[in-house]
C-alpha cells in the first residue's frame, strides 16, 4: 500500500488514502473508497522531488509524495517514459535541442519576422499609417528630440521647394524642418507621409559658405546643393511609398510578441509608438528606397551624382570625427541609413548613361 492524497476534481480538499495496484486495477482505501482501471489512468510526466500525479477518467487525481513511493507506483503500473523524456536525460540531447531552438528563434527573427511584417503591413489600412505617424511625431516632440527650426525663412523655403520639386502627384506628404542636436544631420520619414529634416542636415548640405548658391554664382554649386536636398527627400519619399516605417513597427510588435512568448514579458509592445524615433532601416529597405529615389530623380531630370557626393562626404566625416563628435555621429543620418559607401556607388552607377 502506498500513501497518497486524493482530490475529487470538484474541491481543493485533500483526502488521505492508500493505493494498491493489482490485476489491472487501482484500489483506494481510506477517506475515499474507489477502484479505477489502471489502463485508463494517466501518469503525469515525473519530475525530481515533485509528487507523482495520477489522473483518473472521472476527473479526480491522486498525488504520491516522495521519490521512492512514486517510483514503486510507476513500476507497478508499468509506466514507461516517452522518448522525449528519455532524451532529456542525456546531456548531448539537451545541447542539440538548445542549438535547434536557438536556430529556430534566430531564423524566425532574421527571415520569418520581416516576411510576416511585410504581409501584415500590406493588409493594414492607411488609417494605421496616419495613427503611427501622429504618435511617432508626438513621441519625438515629447522626448525633446525635435525643437523649432533656427534656420532662416529663406533656407526653409529652399527645403520646401526641393520637396515640391520631387513630390509625386497625388501623394500625401508633409515636410517639417526642425532643430535637433540629438538626431544630428538627419531626415526621418514617418508612416503617415510626414518627413522631418533637421537644421543640421540642411547646414551640412549648404556647407560653410552660406548655402544654396546665395553667396556664390548659382552655376558653381547652388544647383548641386538643391539636388542634394531633392535626393535626400526623394529617398525619404521612397520609405513612405514602400511603407517601411509601418513594416518596421509591425516587425517590432512581432519581435516583442516572440520575446514575450519565450520570456513572458510583453512590455515591449507598449513602447512601439516611440520606436519611430529609432527607425533603423535594413539593407534591403535602403536599396528599395534608393531605387525609388533614382527613378524619381531621373523622372524629374535631377542627377543622382550630388546625392552620391553627399553620402561620400558624410562617410568621410564619420571617419574623421569619430572621437570628436561621437555622440552626434551615433545619432546621425548614417546610423539610421547605413551602408553609405555602397549606396553612393549605386547612385553614381545610376547616373551613367
Amino acid at each position: 500500500m502506498i500513501a497518497a492524497n486524493y482530490f475529487d476534481g470538484r474541491t481543493a480538499r485533500a483526502h488521505a488514502v492508500e493505493l494498491a495496484a493489482a490485476d489491472g486495477l487501482l484500489t483506494l482505501r481510506g477517506a475515499v473508497e474507489r477502484t479505477y482501471a489502471a489502463a485508463a489512468t494517466r501518469i503525469a510526466e515525473p519530475f525530481e522531488q515533485a509528487p507523482t500525479v495520477l489522473y483518473f477518467e472521472d476527473g479526480a487525481r491522486c498525488e504520491v509524495a516522495g521519490a521512492e513511493p512514486g517510483r514503486l507506483l510507476r513500476d507497478a503500473l508499468g509506466y514507461r517514459a516517452t522518448r522525449v523524456v528519455r532524451l532529456t536525460r542525456h546531456t548531448w540531447a539537451a545541447l542539440v535541442a538548445l542549438v535547434l531552438l536557438l536556430a529556430l528563434v534566430g531564423s524566425a527573427y532574421v527571415w520569418g519576422v520581416p516576411a510576416a511584417a511585410m504581409r501584415i503591413a500590406a493588409t493594414l489600412p492607411p488609417a494605421v499609417d496616419r495613427s503611427l505617424g501622429e504618435n511617432g511625431l508626438k513621441a519625438l516632440e515629447a522626448s525633446g528630440k525635435l525643437r523649432e527650426s533656427r534656420l532662416s525663412d529663406e533656407w526653409q523655403a529652399e527645403v520646401h521647394q526641393a520637396l515640391r520639386r520631387v513630390a509625386p502627384p497625388g501623394m500625401r506628404l508633409r515636410l517639417l524642418v526642425r532643430n535637433s542636436y540629438v538626431l544630428g544631420a538627419n531626415a526621418i520619414a514617418l508612416p503617415d507621409g510626414t518627413i522631418v529634416m533637421t537644421d543640421q542636415m540642411v547646414r551640412l548640405i549648404a556647407g560653410k559658405s552660406g548655402g544654396f548658391g546665395q553667396n556664390k554664382p548659382a552655376q558653381l554649386d547652388g544647383e548641386n546643393e538643391r539636388a542634394q536636398l531633392a535626393g535626400v527627400l526623394a529617398h525619404e519619399i521612397g520609405h513612405v511609398r514602400m511603407r517601411h516605417g509601418t513594416r518596421i513597427l509591425a516587425g517590432s510588435s512581432l519581435s516583442a510578441a516572440l520575446a514575450g512568448t519565450l520570456f513572458g514579458d510583453l512590455s515591449g509592445v507598449a513602447s512601439l509608438p516611440a520606436a519611430v524615433a529609432r527607425l533603423n532601416y535594413s539593407r534591403e529597405m535602403e536599396a528599395e528606397a534608393d531605387d525609388y529615389a533614382i527613378a524619381l530623380l531621373h523622372d524629374k531630370g535631377i542627377s543622382t551624382l550630388p546625392l552620391a557626393s553627399l553620402l561620400d562626404r558624410m562617410a568621410q566625416r564619420d571617419g574623421q570625427a569619430a572621437k570628436k563628435e561621437s555622440r552626434w555621429l551615433r545619432a546621425s543620418f548614417l546610423s539610421t541609413h547605413p551602408q553609405p559607401e555602397e549606396r553612393a556607388a549605386r547612385l553614381r552607377a545610376a547616373a551613367q548613361p
